[in-house]
């Protein structure tokens, strides 16, 4: 974290540059790392006042003293790239760095600001607050006058679908950029983070650079750069498509803004949190399904609903722990020993308070699903993938079950589509992809699937693991598998059967991963249709 008021001295600024143009992220060529050296020493000598374009221009630059910046911005652009190197730079090497060299907007002279060992509160105890700031424009944009700010208003639009974020809008943020200083909206509009930054735009390609600030102290904390080829009768699919994945990118649940709040609720108990603490857990959890945290986080939001009955993101997180707790067989301390009909009436009513969320739809598809009905699951979710097309849980999710159903020309692109857009998400949805290609007889290809899976708690990745390597002869591989099933589940063998039938899955499918669990020495035991 940086304060701006304490004092640095030159020493430790010569020393932190020195850092910067010696580190391997640092990224600027080698007439930005003169730029950065010339400022920073003007600055030091007392010569701040100096600064200027056509100093720069003519002193660092070497153009000719008849340099005219009205007419060429060289200096402008530069400074533009420098930023960004700078920013790259302490989302790297300099994250632990003792102090901070930036080139404030609005001018060349540099800002020295010195680390704070503590780190400062959000904003706000609720839902994020984001403000998009108005993205600068690079290049000659003529051909496209109106490409950054249409591709403002879309991110606007891209990130106002995660209903879990509160997003100024676009007579806020389209103001120009040197306007707006984290302090100011920290102040003025009890802003948590600001995302801004650059498209610039070349012959043949367009390119958008992203970074997401902290508003309470300045500090970077993501950045990413997202290039497209530029196509005039696509430009503005190709934007829109670019906005989309800024906006999965920053607000997902595991996303960067999500994580980055998650980080002050690790390890700390969620009753002393307060509610939005405990949908933070919620989110740090299902990064990863680990089973050691599902009671914890089930503990903290029933304190949270019950405090705040009309929270609607905590009704449909609490679903989606029983939802979870059924699924993948995790025990849990409610007194019901069937969670899915807790499940049903938590996401129903979260629907209720919130129909327009796409999460609380999210928790109705799954609920209903569980519950035995696999129509009107698939019915909420596609609700839920309608009210929000860039949440890659919904897409994922919708797509596992279309596999578990055999409908595989709904459920690879759906899958693969949510993959290449979040690589980040839980390995569990592979399962789909691991049915995919087992249906088809492709079982090389399904154990790379299933061995992607990387969930040692959950049972059903073991399923996938031994199914595929008993058909391709690979048994130890198969034994192996076989035993974790027994050690999370003894009597699996007895339930496999009824628990694949209850979880949808086609009917052909069924037998075919039961008998390779019994080739990879699972005793299965034929259920009794007497009853």
């Amino acid at each position: 974290m940086v304060r701006e008021e304490q004092a640095v001295s030159t020493q430790a600024v010569r020393a932190e540059v020195a850092r910067i143009l010696g580190s391997p992220h640092f990224d600027a060529s080698e007439r930005n790392r003169q730029f950065l050296s010339y400022v920073v020493e003007e600055a030091l000598a007392g010569r701040s006042e100096r600064i200027k374009a056509y100093t720069i221009a003519t002193e660092v630059f070497g153009r000719d003293p008849k340099f005219d910046p009205q007419l060429d911005s060289i200096v402008r652009i530069e400074a533009g790239r420098l930023r960004r190197s700078l920013e790259r730079y302490y989302l790297t090497d300099g994250r632990t760095s003792p102090l901070r060299i930036d080139i404030p907007r609005g001018g060349y002279a540099p800002a020295f600001t010195a680390a704070e060992s503590a780190a400062l509160p959000h904003a706000s105890a609720g839902p994020p607050r984001v403000l998009v700031t108005a993205f600068e424009a690079e290049g000659d944009q003529s051909s496209f006058p109106t490409f950054t700010r249409g591709f403002t208003r879309s991110l606007i639009i891209a990130l106002t679908r995660f209903t879990g974020l509160r997003v100024f809008g676009a007579e806020t943020a389209l103001r120009p950029p040197a306007d707006i200083d984290p302090g100011a909206a920290r102040r003025e509009l009890a802003a948590d983070y600001l995302v801004t930054g650059q498209t610039s735009l070349q012959p043949d390609r367009f390119q958008v650079d992203v970074l997401l600030v902290e508003a309470a102290s300045g500090r970077a904390v993501w950045a990413e750069t997202f290039e497209r080829q530029l196509k005039p009768s696509e430009i503005i699919a190709l934007r829109n498509e670019v906005a989309n994945r800024v906006a999965r990118a920053l607000a997902q649940p595991y996303g960067a803004i999500q994580s980055d709040r998650a980080r002050d609720a690790d390890g700390q108990a969620p009753e002393l949190l307060g509610s939005y603490a405990a949908v933070l857990l919620f989110y740090a959890y299902w990064r990863t399904f680990d089973q050691a945290m599902i009671e914890a986080v089930r503990v903290g939001l029933e304190h949270a609903v019950a405090a705040e009955p009309h929270y609607a993101e905590a009704l449909a997180c609490l679903s989606l722990v029983y939802s979870n707790a059924y699924r993948f067989r995790h025990p849990i301390g409610a007194p019901d020993p069937d969670p899915r009909d807790r499940a049903l009436a938590l996401a129903i009513r979260a629907v209720e308070l919130a129909p327009s969320s796409s999460w609380a739809r999210y928790a109705l598809g799954l609920a209903r699903w569980f519950a035995g009905n696999a129509a009107a699951g698939l019915e909420a979710l596609e609700a839920g993938r309608r009210l929000n097309p860039n949440d890659t849980t919904i897409l994922a999710d919708l797509g596992q079950r279309y596999a578990m159903l055999g409908r595989w020309d709904e459920a690879v692109p759906l899958i693969e589509e949510s993959y290449a857009s979040n690589p980040g998400q839980p390995g569990t949805y592979r399962i789909g992809l691991f049915l995919y290609h087992f249906a088809h007889g492709r079982f090389a290809e399904a154990l790379a699937e299933a061995r992607r899976i990387t969930a040692p708690r959950i049972l059903y990745g073991h399923v996938a693991v031994a199914a595929a390597a008993a058909e391709l002869g690979r048994d130890d591989e198969a034994s192996d598998a076989v035993s974790a099933i027994r050690a999370l589940d003894p009597d699996y063998g007895a339930q496999v059967v009824a628990d694949l039938e209850n979880r949808h899955l086609a009917p052909d499918l069924v037998p075919l991963i039961v008998a390779a669990l019994a080739r990879a020495g699972l005793a299965v035991t034929a259920p009794d249709k007497s009853s």
